[in-house]
């Protein structure tokens, strides 16, 4: 878990920069943790933890790996991706999908993403926010390595780079996975350039476990129910930022049944497609 160190996400990017730098050449870790930090650098810890929890989430991520004692990255030297894509991409597939390498990163977006205008609460403790969430997702049940203080400091290192959230003036945490739903829209359109919004809602619970309805979602606010077929307030504003942003359209006519985005509140609605809170379709802009 590698949230549970000091690393950031600076700090793994500045890592997987330099292993692609190197190309052929091979570097082990020791080396790698004195070019990263090198002797001179004001108040250097001899142990260089950081180089050593960067090296273990670029393993946790699936995007390195040691060979006969050297580092080797597992994406192909001419990925003309960015590092900065790499990294969002394996915190997608590994981190937010998936509970294996980060078991409470989704699990604890999702809790707060299920909690709405009471997830930015400025009067409660770390103590309280790590105590609540236990009890809401774990009950009675103690876990091998349960949820505590310092891995929720962890976590808050991540959730903005990741495009979960912001941190207001106060320095609360806002959930709205604006970038994240915008990274799965191929997935969620699956090819397709329009979809009904009951559709829209299924592709996006399989394609973000964390978000409405998806499995780690369902596992941290067990009292979800798409049969209420209401958006949560995090994933309303995302959705309408999207489609202030041209990322994609949202059809909702004045007599929609359809999901709500109605936490949200107030709406852009206009004369045009959007004219009132609930979901018809969803569209792809043909441009994008």
């Amino acid at each position: 878990m590698f949230t549970d160190g000091p690393v950031t996400p600076i700090h793994l990017e500045t890592l997987i920069d330099l292993l692609r730098d190197a190309g052929a050449r091979k570097l082990d870790a020791q080396t790698v943790a004195l070019l990263l930090q090198p002797e001179g650098l004001p108040k250097l810890n001899p142990d260089r933890g950081q180089t050593k929890q960067a090296l273990a989430a670029a393993e946790d991520l699936g995007l390195a790996k040691r060979q006969e004692g050297f580092l080797a990255l597992t994406i192909e030297r001419k990925d003309k991706r960015s590092t900065r894509e790499i990294v969002l991409e394996a915190l997608d597939a590994r981190v937010l999908a998936s509970r294996e390498a980060e078991p409470y990163f989704a699990l604890y977006y999702s809790y707060l993403l299920g909690l709405g205008k009471k997830a930015g609460d400025p009067k409660k403790t770390r103590e309280h926010w790590v105590s609540e969430f236990n009890t809401q997702v774990f009950g009675s049940r103690k876990q091998p390595d349960q949820f505590n203080e310092t891995k929720l400091t962890g976590l808050h290192r991540w959730f903005r780079y990741a495009g979960l959230g912001w941190y207001d003036p106060a320095d609360v945490f806002q959930c709205n996975p604006y970038e994240r739903l915008r990274r799965a829209l191929p997935k969620i359109f699956d090819g397709k350039r329009k979809l009904q919004g009951g559709a829209f809602m299924e592709g996006l619970a399989r394609a973000c476990a964390e978000l409405d309805g998806g499995a780690i979602f369902r596992q941290a606010v067990p009292t979800y129910n798409d049969a209420d077929r209401v958006c949560s307030l995090g994933l309303s504003h995302a959705l309408v930022d999207l489609h202030l942003d041209a990322q994609i359209i949202l059809h909702c006519s004045q007599d929609s049944g359809g999901w709500s985005m109605q936490e949200a509140d107030p709406l852009p609605l206009d004369n045009q497609t959007f004219r009132s809170a609930r979901i018809d379709f969803v569209e792809l802009p043909k441009a994008r």
